[in-house]
C-alpha cells in the first residue's frame, strides 16, 4: 500500500497528478451519480462515516479523496462500503469497484486497461475452448 511522504521509485508514474485506474473508475462512478470529490466527501461527513483506526478516526475530506484517486495514499478499507451506501452500486458496479480497489490503486489507468483487455481476451478463449469438444483433453 502507498503511504504519505516521498514517492517511491515504483510510484513515479503516479506522482505527476494523474489518476490511477481506481481513481479514474471512481471518478466516473461518482460523476454518474451527480457527485464530485468534494460532494462525495461532504456526503460521507453528513452520514457520519469516518476512516482510520479506532481512537484515531477522522472525517473523509476532499483532499483525501483526491489523494486516493491519484495514488498518493491508499484508499481506506471502509470506503468500498461507504461508496456502496452512498452510490447504491449495481452488482456489476460492485464487482468492478472491487477489482479497481484491489488492483488499481497503484497502477496508472493506461497500464490497467491492458490487463483488462487481456482478461477479456482470455475469458473469450476459455469460453471457446469449453464449447469445442475437439479442444478438450
Amino acid at each position: 500500500m502507498l503511504s504519505y511522504g516521498k514517492t517511491h521509485r515504483w510510484e513515479s508514474g503516479l506522482a505527476n497528478g494523474g489518476y490511477t485506474f481506481f481513481g479514474r473508475f471512481f471518478d466516473r462512478l461518482i460523476e454518474s451519480r451527480g457527485y464530485n470529490q468534494s460532494s462525495f466527501a461532504v456526503e460521507c461527513v453528513r452520514r457520519g462515516f469516518k476512516v482510520g483506526r479506532p481512537g484515531k478516526q477522522r472525517d473523509v475530506g476532499q483532499r483525501s479523496v483526491s489523494d486516493w484517486m491519484r495514488g498518493l495514499t491508499a484508499c481506506p478499507r471502509e470506503i468500498p462500503t461507504y461508496a456502496d451506501a452512498i452510490l447504491d452500486f449495481s452488482d456489476t458496479e460492485w464487482t468492478d469497484f472491487g477489482l479497481a480497489y484491489a488492483y488499481g490503486q497503484t497502477i496508472p489507468e493506461w497500464e490497467f486497461a491492458d490487463l483488462l483487455e487481456f482478461r477479456t481476451f482470455y475469458r473469450a478463449e476459455l469460453s471457446e475452448d469449453s464449447k469445442d469438444p475437439a479442444k478438450k483433453s
